[in-house]
């Protein structure tokens, strides 16, 4: 009899729970890059999209002090600075697909790769460092985003979303350059070439709050 009535127990526990449960889902704001998002919405389900966003960040140093200037054989004041600045511009292209909809609400998986493009500019006391340029000139950068989110339509044209995802950017420098060693079948100088591969990966979760507009 006890065995019955726990079983009847855990039944109506499981068919309650499956009667008013709900699905939930809720972001909240975090470390993300504002940006802009298009789109044409080839049918109720596929969203092709593109996008861009771009970043900036410059920083400075100086310093300053006194040292031994060994020609005129006194010592004296110096003061040294620099800038380094770098700008990112990130296109992307993706896909937004609407799988479930209830009511008003339409959950949907979205996936975007992006090309990010790197420039800037290097300056020690006033004069361009050739070095740090071309190094700019020598970076590859991809990234891609997959993220879950979801759009209560309020209209037609008009949507609130929230979405979260992963995001992944890796960055790489291809360098190279000539260097003299010593051959000891020769017994001299042989000039040889060196190369250097670096790679940086980064992968985030982000998450954000869209306002949407359908036209």
């Amino acid at each position: 009899m006890k065995t019955k009535s726990l079983l009847l127990a855990i039944a109506v526990f499981f068919i309650s729970f499956n009667v008013f449960s709900q699905l939930t889902f809720s972001v909240s704001p975090g470390l993300n890059i504002n940006g802009a998002q298009f789109g044409y919405k080839v049918n109720s389900k596929i969203i092709p999209c593109f996008g861009f966003q771009y970043l900036n960040g410059k920083g400075n140093f100086k310093e300053t002090g006194k040292e031994y200037d060994y020609d005129l054989n006194i010592i004296q004041e110096y003061s040294e600075k620099g800038v380094v600045s770098a700008s990112i511009y990130i296109p992307n292209i993706g896909i937004k697909y609407f799988f479930k909809q209830v009511n008003k609400v339409n959950a949907y998986f979205l996936l975007n790769v992006s090309k990010p493009f790197i420039s800037g500019k290097s300056k020690y006391d006033g004069e361009d460092d050739p070095i740090i340029d071309e190094d700019y000139k020598k970076m590859g950068f991809w990234g891609a985003d997959l993220g879950f989110g979801m759009e209560y339509f309020f209209d037609d044209n008009f949507s609130l979303g929230g979405e979260f995802g992963i995001r992944h950017y890796r960055l790489f420098l291809l360098n190279e350059y000539e260097n003299n060693i010593f051959n000891p079948n020769t017994g001299g100088p042989e000039a040889v070439t060196i190369k250097q591969t670096y790679n940086f990966s980064l992968t985030p979760t982000y998450s954000k709050i869209a306002l949407n507009f359908y036209f």
